[in-house]
């Protein structure tokens, strides 16, 4: 089956009544599904896990002209809760906003009950002729269950690549392609002609990412000695306190043949602090850190903040500040506000109004000054922003709390975080990330910093960010995979 053609898949997709389509990175696969929906007997029902991926499929499909009458993309998580809620009574949900993993639970099980009683196999039938599933190897098994049971109705096909499974589950189950998907979802093609490299022209690249992903698969280490012009490795000091150095100036001196680029730094998953501090470091040459959607800073900044008044209030403002951007002065501006409140001048030709804006924080709790104070630092020629999607997300959260009297800044920046979710994030050209927060995403460059937490899947993922060049920062040159274990969530920053 491996073998077929690849100008067949999308037909046998959009035929088959069960079927799975394993696609290596860049090989394709958002292509087959397009074509497969254009072949599609009746409406297709898309299904996906993020909303960045729905909008990526929409692209797509109106590049190719395809009617929209002819598909509808929604998320997994969406689809299933838009079909619980329209039959309550069937499915015994009741839960308009889930925001837990108990929540999403209870949405995942009663939607197989839903579907497995029969309840909407009319409407189900009526609305589409088939479904498919991009991202599989990124379900969990309460996802593969609920896609399952769709499939006991509707023609499906899923696609995905079992090498780029390294999403957290907090806690949940990944599926198992072995164990779940082909034995509900045989395989019926694999896609390997590396599509995103051969149109930069970068066939070097390819054939040697074709290489690694084969002995990545086989959990073998990759000699780096061993490689293409357009993939550089460079020695990383053995004694941790000289890596940052290292990787800060390996960067900088990538920014001269590469200043028109895009350029993504991978560091270490399991320590966000390390990653902004890279940023940090980095600001001033335009990178700027990926924050995960549930950033930890960002809660416990809001959770201080809330819960303080005074000086105190004030000091944890500043230390957020501090957090998102360089050049913010943070121990001298405080002394400054002392200064004045004793009716002393100390600071004023620094800071400004806003050592004003400081005072009125430490005199009364509203949020319009800390909104002030935040937008004033970032506008001052000194600083550099450097945590922009963190700095954004609590701008965004003060100023819905201030418009929606008796709504929390807690819950204010719940709603500025879901409605990202929904709409996308715009990525810098310069950025700061994981595997996980890069996953998906392309880049012109990519540098990789080693690390020995770094499975197979991690290193896949990682490599194949980059279309031009990739660098990669490690102790010795050759890639040791770690023994593959459980998708763990990103660490506490």
């Amino acid at each position: 089956m491996d073998e077929i053609l690849e100008e067949a898949v999308a037909g046998l997709a959009a035929g088959i009544a069960r079927g799975s389509v394993i696609a290596a990175a860049g090989c394709g696969k958002t292509e087959q599904i397009v074509n497969a929906t254009l072949l599609s007997a009746g409406r297709r029902l898309i299904l996906t896990h993020t909303h960045a991926g729905v909008d990526a499929l929409r692209w797509r499909m109106d590049k190719k002209l395809v009617p929209k009458s002819r598909y509808r993309i929604e998320t997994i998580a969406g689809w299933c809760l838009r079909y619980t809620a329209s039959f309550p009574a069937r499915s015994g949900i009741h839960i308009a906003a889930p925001r837990t993993d108990a929540d999403w639970q209870s949405i995942y099980d009663a939607t197989v009950k839903l579907l497995d009683a029969g309840a909407v196999t009319n409407v189900l039938r009526a609305s589409y002729g088939g479904l498919f599933v991009d991202e599989y190897q990124d379900c969990t098994q309460s996802q593969h269950k609920v896609i399952d049971a769709l499939a006991q109705t509707l023609p499906t096909c899923v696609f995905g690549d079992p090498m780029q499974a390294i999403f957290s589950f907090g806690g949940q189950v990944p599926v198992s392609w072995d164990a779940d998907v082909f034995p509900s979802f045989p395989k019926i093609a694999v896609l390997q002609k590396p599509h995103r490299w051969l149109r930069e022209g970068n066939k070097e690249l390819a054939d040697w990412l074709s290489g690694v992903r084969l002995k990545l698969e086989a959990g073998e280490s990759v000699d780096l000695e061993q490689r293409p012009a357009c993939v550089h490795w460079q020695a990383l000091p053995a004694d941790a306190a000289y890596q940052r150095p290292k990787i800060v100036g390996s960067c900088k001196a990538l920014l001269g043949p590469a200043a028109n680029d895009g350029i993504v730094v991978i560091a270490d998953a399991k320590n966000a602090g390390a990653r902004s501090g890279l940023a940090k470091m980095l600001g001033a040459s335009g990178f700027t850190n990926i924050e995960p959607m549930g950033c930890k800073t960002l809660a416990a900044a809001v959770r201080n903040i809330s819960k303080s008044n005074g000086e105190q209030r004030l000091e944890f403002v500043m230390g957020f500040i501090s957090e998102c951007m360089t050049g913010a002065e943070e121990r001298p501006y405080l002394k400054a506000v002392v200064s004045h409140r004793q009716g002393g001048k100390l600071g004023q030709k620094n800071f400004g109004d806003l050592i004003a804006t400081g005072i009125a924080i430490v005199k009364n709790e509203d949020l319009a000054s800390i909104l002030a104070l935040i937008e004033g630092f970032r506008e001052r020629p000194a600083t550099t922003l450097y945590r922009r999607e963190m700095c954004y997300a609590m701008a965004s959260g003060l100023r819905l709390a201030i418009n929606s009297p008796g709504k929390s800044l807690s819950d204010a920046i719940w709603d500025v975080q879901n409605r990202i979710r929904h709409a996308g994030r715009i990525i810098p050209k310069r950025s700061i990330g994981s595997t996980l927060l890069v996953k998906g995403l392309q880049f012109d460059r990519v540098v990789v910093v080693a690390n020995g937490a770094m499975n197979g899947k991690d290193w896949y993922v990682a490599l194949t960010r980059a279309s031009k060049g990739v660098t990669i920062l490690s102790t010795a040159p050759k890639i040791y995979p770690a023994v593959q274990a459980a998708p763990v969530p990103e660490a506490a920053e």
